[in-house]
């Protein structure tokens, strides 16, 4: 009986094998263009045998477009890594010949002005594939070569038909970098006789694993935020060609099946039009037919939802596209054992492979059917934008180019109109004022994405939320924002269109100068100068009161908490020297400084006043690895690294029990457990605290550092809730997964007096809250508890009814003081994602100040 079965799985793993040496077991049987290599043919092995890098990958399709009249390829962004990001695109030689009258045709669809008159009759329809955001989950872009091969290459009328009505786009690695980790790791592990134990090191990859980007991002959440290139650069390029039909492929748990779109009907965003979901089941019918004549099983409608616009499958439906998510049971190496049995690699290509062929026979089918559907759109989100009780939103900082920059930049790379503001408006009781306030009227065509974006959200159909629930811009910026309610206002204020917002230039007020040079705190990108002047060796002061002070240059100017000070005549160089660095970090942070010459200050404290703190530049060490929170920790590294300039020491845990930890005066420790610090560990970390050092902790890491008796913080559970005696077994998911808090603002209150609060010109500050972690207010030290959540402080987004309050007058920030060191405790990430730059600053206070921040 073993020996049958033994010989059984040896013949069942002989067919696979000789299956993956076989182009028919992944595409359908036709003839092929010999000018043009398979893929086998390029890689000197069959897809599937090895996990291909992205270099390979990059190269094949560059191959692809140099040998077939069919293709063409360019290249959209660059990978912090610097490894290219291309589309390969994919038509009839004809439509070649007139790839940019059909795209510009194509694209006059989605502007209601023009597109009642287009007859889309003989226009191509537009389908895009989008394989591998996540680099660990790799059958998505080993999928693509075959696919790209397959249309380049295919001779037939099946593949005539298919060119001359579509143009494929295919981006085969959406992030590079997390591909090239992960088929480094799997590659370096594979054996000659290929191993399924999960338990192999093949399985598990090392932290930070590979599904994220350079900086541990999960680019997958990045459509909407832009916030890095690849995703920044697929944006822009999404709106040069809008199209029809967008897929996203991914992977899931290996005792999975496969998932396909439509998800869970009730999370659908409500912004979404009931036509898309229509026509997304619709094109479903599509894979499920091609699934059933292969026999793979598969489920849609439930598991996954449509609401976050930031994601690949859920960004086209609110720019009148088709987006699809594909979830493939990833076998994360070559062979793999699983609850359905062993799973090959090349099983999991191949429905990857599928997918994308039914998608395109959909694209086919529907063509006339999509190409209306994009028309009518944004023809639709017109006429409901007219029906709004508003005209526009208007939104600005008076006192923050940087942020003012960065928001326009998101909101331009959608293709929103926005234009400058005219005249100064008094709305809602917010002053905005030209130069530094913006509107965007609601009657445009991104009418849906408009909304999506500045709108608060209380009410929700679904308590289940496969990502965030709420992701309110202005509330991301901390800025002030409101709704221009009437048209004649509108027309009165309503200035030229911005067409492509530049950095804000950084200049030197008043020249050189022999006393001081000055800047306030308030501009995002303060932090990056002050970095630049003290890693200069210049020393800094920090000003801990306002004053009013006469410049030659610009006369009296107003300067808060946070002001930071050169003295001139304090510094080991000449004043030429400190001027041309002042210069230059004015220049770098695109911020003004002012030269003044003359130490005393009609209002406030004077510039040789003791109230100016001396700073020292923050020389960090970050704890990572196993057990802490890498997506906190790439967003700290990226934080510092591409907007502050700022370097930053990744250390793993380990390590720093016995390491020196005397160059270092900050420690930044992510959310997660720190169980593998030793007792020796620990004396070392508090007397390098007691001497000075300063520690800024976020989340779960207070828990570690409250236990281990560095820190005194009373942390609050919520209240347990009575369960009811009977309810369907059919609903214990929905019932445990409504239980949180979801990606939701709460309203802080901000003491702006305190040196963590420089810079922040209101005391309400919105804060992105993930989990329910709360601490008591320190009752011993009421200058201990710099920010607080307010009393009824949700804002926008879903917590479960018994978790609405449970942040109410809880501590948001606290500081606790141990010898000459500080350890500044964040409960909840004022990074998040990158894209909440509001509370970044909170961050930089705690580095750059944590040294004044005793109780």
């Amino acid at each position: 009986m073993t020996r049958l079965y033994l010989l059984v799985v040896f013949l069942l793993t002989l067919s696979r094998v000789e299956a993956q040496a076989d182009l028919s077991y992944y595409l359908p049987e036709t003839s092929y263009d010999t000018t043009i290599p398979s893929p086998e043919e390029f890689l000197g092995y069959q897809i599937g045998e090895w996990h291909m890098n992205h270099t390979l990958l990059a190269q094949y399709m560059n191959i692809i477009a140099e040998k077939s009249g069919r293709a063409m390829i360019y290249e959209y962004a660059r990978s912090y890594q610097q490894r290219p990001l291309y589309h390969l695109v994919i038509t009839s030689e004809e439509n070649q010949r007139n790839l940019d009258e059909i795209r510009r045709n194509h694209l006059a669809l989605t502007d209601p002005q023009t597109s009642a008159g287009i007859d889309v009759a003989g226009m191509p329809a537009v389908v895009r594939l989008g394989y591998g955001v996540h680099g660990n989950e790799p059958s998505a872009h080993n999928a693509a070569p075959l696919v790209a091969y397959y249309l380049a290459a295919g001779q037939g009328e099946k593949v005539r038909e298919i060119l001359d009505n579509l143009v494929i786009i295919i981006d085969p690695s959406l992030n590079p970098d997390g591909q090239d980790r992960f088929a480094s790791w799997v590659n370096r592990y594979r054996s000659h006789t290929l191993n399924p134990d999960p338990n192999n090191i093949e399985f598990n990859d090392v932290w930070p694993g590979s599904r994220t980007n350079h900086y541990w991002f999960d680019l997958n959440r990045d459509w909407l935020p832009v916030q890095h290139p690849e995703s920044y650069g697929r944006v822009k390029a999404y709106h040069n060609w809008m199209p029809n039909i967008n897929t996203d492929h991914h992977e899931f748990g290996s005792n999975s099946t496969f998932f396909f779109q439509p998800g869970v009907p009730e999370r659908v965003n409500p912004r979404t039009p009931q036509r898309t979901d229509d026509l997304t089941l619709e094109v479903a019918m599509y894979h499920a037919r091609a699934f059933d004549e292969i026999g793979q099983v598969y489920y849609t409608q439930q598991g996954f939802d449509d609401f976050y616009y930031g994601k690949g499958s859920t960004y086209p439906d609110v720019h009148g596209s088709i987006g699809i998510l594909f979830e493939q049971a990833s076998t994360r190496g070559h062979r793999r054992e699983t609850i359905h049995g062993t799973m090959d690699f090349a099983e999991t290509i191949k429905n990857q492979v599928v997918v994308s062929l039914s998608s395109i026979e959909a694209g086919v089918n529907m063509r006339e059917t999509l190409l209306n559907h994009l028309r009518w759109f944004y023809t639709s989100a017109v006429e409901e934008a007219s029906a709004e009780a508003f005209q526009a939103w208007i939104f600005g900082d008076r006192y923050d180019q940087g942020k003012n920059y960065h928001l326009l930049d998101v909101l331009c790379t959608h293709e929103i109109d926005v234009y400058e503001l005219n005249e100064q408006a008094d709305i809602e009781g917010k002053i905005f004022s030209p130069g530094s306030a913006w509107v965007v009227p609601v009657r445009q065509p991104q009418y849906r994405l408009v909304m999506s974006l500045f709108e608060k959200v209380l009410e929700f159909e679904d308590s289940l939320f496969y990502d965030v629930s709420t992701w309110t811009k202005p509330l991301a910026f901390n800025m002030d924002y409101g709704r221009v309610t009437s048209a004649r206002d509108l027309g009165r204020l309503q200035g030229p269109a911005v067409e492509s917002p530049a950095r804000p230039e950084g200049v030197l007020t008043g020249g050189m100068t022999n006393n001081a040079y000055l800047f306030a705190w308030d501009d995002y990108y303060a932090p990056k100068a002050l970095y630049y002047l003290q890693n200069n060796g210049l020393r800094t002061k920090v000003a801990t009161a306002p004053f009013s002070i006469e410049t030659p240059a610009a006369g009296e100017v107003d300067f808060g908490y946070g002001t930071i000070m050169v003295q001139v005549m304090a510094q080991d160089c000449p004043p030429e020297d400190v001027y041309r660095l002042v210069d230059e970090a004015a220049r770098l942070a695109g911020i003004e400084i002012y030269s003044v010459e003359t130490s005393f200050s009609r209002e406030g404290i004077h510039l040789g006043s003791g109230s100016f703190a001396d700073i020292s530049r923050p020389d960090i060490l970050m704890l990572i690895g196993s057990g802490t929170n890498s997506r906190e920790a790439g967003e700290v590294w990226h934080l510092l690294d591409q907007r502050y300039n700022m370097p930053v020491t990744k250390v793993e845990i380990e390590r720093i029990n016995s390491m020196d930890l005397g160059r270092y005066n900050t420690i930044v420790m992510v959310s997660g457990s720190y169980n593998a610090i030793t007792d020796s560990g620990k004396a070392s970390l508090n007397r390098w605290l007691r001497a000075g050092g300063n520690i800024v902790a976020f989340g779960a890491a207070n828990q570690w550092l409250a236990r281990n008796d560095f820190a005194s913080i009373e942390f609050i559970s919520p209240d347990e809730q009575e369960e009811p005696e009977f309810l369907p077994y059919s609903t214990r998911s929905e019932h445990r997964g409504a239980r949180r808090i979801s990606g939701t603002i709460f309203e802080t209150s901000l003491d702006i007096t305190h040196p963590v609060g420089y810079g922040f010109r209101d005391e309400f500050l919105p804060y992105y809250v993930t989990g329910t972690l709360a601490a008591k207010p320190d009752k011993d030290s009421p200058f201990a508890n710099p920010l607080l959540y307010t009393d009824n402080s949700l804002i926008s987004g879903y917590a479960w009814e018994p978790y609405t309050n449970h942040l109410d007058n809880t501590a948001g920030i606290l500081i606790n003081s141990r010898g000459r060191g500080n350890i500044i405790s964040f409960m909840h990430n004022p990074n998040f994602r990158a894209f909440w730059f509001g509370t970044n600053k909170l961050f930089a206070n705690s580095l750059f100040f944590g040294q004044i921040m005793g109780r």
